[in-house]
């Protein structure tokens, strides 16, 4: 009998689990609230905390300098930015990765070297990443002023990664739907996003 009972209460537990995911993230779901971070030093010299960014529309993206996916997408990531100056928006990176040419230093480098106009962050701690379910790099939180995630996945349709010979190749030709950009115009309309949900595309990150 209690073998019964401990498989019936194993078997419930199984089938709660997705409940609070997304639909292709295990940990957060659309509607959830974004976790907090406090004093993780960033590739400008600075040291940032969640609180520290109050603007009606965050993007939050894992990143890694080391990953083809997101070297083919810097420019895009550098464009978005642009796109959206002088608007109420803010664009965060983030690194997780423990492996040196993702560490802080490196990014440092990278990040001048590609142009990047955003915060930069690295989490030592890997606990940002993990309570958002990242598991990409890149992989895109929109979040809205209320600071629920209204949109994660790819940057567009057309994930872009950079080749050996340093080209930059499209997987599905030219991008056409521009995911993140779009649900951040509609964040800023007052719309929500739709599609809320896109599966990122990119390199594994490396949880310790």
């Amino acid at each position: 009998m209690m073998r019964r009972l401990r498989m019936a209460a194993a078997l419930l537990l199984f089938i709660a689990v997705p409940v609070g995911a997304g639909q292709y993230n295990d940990i957060i779901s659309i509607g959830d609230s974004m976790p907090s971070f406090s004093g993780l030093p960033a590739t400008d010299g600075g040291s940032y905390s969640s609180s520290d960014f109050d603007a009606d529309v965050l993007v939050l993206v894992s990143l890694a300098n080391h990953c083809p996916w997101v070297r083919g997408m810097d420019a895009g990531l550098i464009e978005l930015v642009e796109s959206f100056e002088g608007q109420d928006v803010e664009v965060v990176g983030f690194a997780v990765n423990h492996r040196e040419d993702d560490r802080l230093p490196a990014m440092i480098e990278h990040g001048k070297r590609v142009g990047y106009n955003f915060v930069y962050l690295f989490d030592e701690s890997q606990a940002l990443g993990r309570a958002l379910g990242a598991t990409r790099t890149p992989e895109y939180f929109v979040f809205d002023k209320a600071r629920k995630l209204a949109y994660t996945g790819l940057l567009t349709n057309s994930p872009a990664r950079e080749t050996r010979d340093g080209d930059v190749m499209f997987t599905n030709g030219a991008q056409t739907t521009f995911y993140t950009r779009d649900a951040i115009a509609a964040l800023l309309a007052g719309d929500q996003p739709d599609p809320a949900e896109t599966r990122a595309q990119g390199c594994s990150v490396k949880y310790e």
